[in-house]
């Protein structure tokens, strides 16, 4: 299992969430790497755009690979 995010507004209500996951996987004999815990994260990559303070915002190197396309290619995108 991997990829769990859990989201609060605030640092207590997180700390609360995050004890009851804990709690539920612990019942189904479930265990996570402390290595692999990434804690007070305030934006996190999830299927090719960035989350994090309120917004959904594409990943920086996509938006630049978009920017440094050749005219002529925009030109012909921008046709259709």
């Amino acid at each position: 299992m991997d990829n769990f995010v859990i989201s609060a507004k605030t640092k207590k209500k997180l700390e609360e969430r995050i004890i009851q996951f804990l709690n539920i996987a612990e019942k189904y004999n479930l265990y996570f790497k402390q290595s692999k815990y990434n804690l007070d994260t305030k934006e996190i990559p999830i299927l090719e755009v960035v989350v994090g303070q309120g917004e959904v915002q594409m990943e920086n190197n996509k938006v630049k690979a978009v920017t440094e396309w050749k005219e002529s290619f925009l030109g012909f995108a921008n046709f259709y």
